[in-house]
């Protein structure tokens, strides 16, 4: 009878140090485009990081331009210190598999990182090695070309809040730039809290000719893309210099 305890008790220790399957294992595999599908749920996502931010108290990793609208990964400040020096430049162009789980946080979908182990890198987009390397052949999933003119309807910055979530040419001249370092802004009015506002990321700078604020500060030009609402006002977010055009 003790024989068959004890052989008992160590089936148990033996079967107890195999340990449950990791979570991570069982988790759900999806694309970041399904994300807004599991709100709330824990899942595997994958995608490539397109876009970065860091604004000093949160950096933010994007895969897609519009992160308004789509999946971010956040780093807040009290956990940089468990990643790899600059994130924003670590993580860009990279191909990734993420654990965590999806959430709304003012309306915007969003997994928190906490832990370098939440995120496997699988690959790097077109072979970059970094946000100082040269324009891949193939472009990131999101990221907008220039069409053809004849192609896209031709507005004025004027009257670009009557087009939200359009994609059209917006026709102005820029009468003031400002570089942050982070963002640059490209406005067509004074009063850039009202009016319309082009905007560049510092993840994206490397692919101008020169700084932004100075190639297109007082000259006439159009800008391609969609129109999104911003804080109240209408903006289009820049990737890439071919979606600016010089008028003169």
């Amino acid at each position: 009878m003790k024989r068959i305890i004890l052989s008992s008790l160590i089936l148990i220790i033996i079967l107890s140090g195999l340990g449950p399957e990791p979570v991570f294992s069982r988790l759900q595999t999806v694309s970041w485009e399904e994300a807004e599908k599991y709100v709330g749920q824990e899942v595997l996502v994958e995608g490539t990081i397109v876009r970065t931010f860091n604004s000093g108290r949160a950096c933010f990793l994007n895969f897609h331009p519009d992160y308004d609208r789509y999946l971010s990964l956040v780093i807040l400040a009290a956990d940089f210190n468990k990643f790899p020096a600059e994130p924003e430049r670590y993580y860009l162009n990279k191909k990734v598999e993420v654990r965590g789980r999806v959430m709304l946080y003012r309306n915007r979908l969003e997994i928190v990182l906490n832990s370098p182990a939440q995120v496997t890198i699988t690959g790097e987009l077109c072979g970059q090695s970094g946000p100082g390397a040269a324009d891949a052949p193939t472009r990131a999933r999101g990221e907008v070309s220039r069409p053809d003119s004849a192609s896209v309807q031709e507005i004025s910055w004027e009257e670009a809040g009557n087009y939200y979530d359009q994609t059209v040419w917006v026709r102005g001249t820029v009468v003031a730039a400002n570089n942050t370092g982070k963002v640059c802004f490209l406005n067509f009015h004074r009063n850039w809290r009202r009016y319309f506002t082009a905007v560049i990321f510092a993840s994206d700078f490397h692919r101008f000719p020169q700084p932004p604020e100075k190639l297109y500060l007082n000259r006439e030009v159009r800008v391609y893309g969609r129109i999104r609402e911003y804080q109240g006002k209408p903006e289009i977010i820049v990737n890439r210099p071919e979606q600016i055009e010089i008028i003169r």
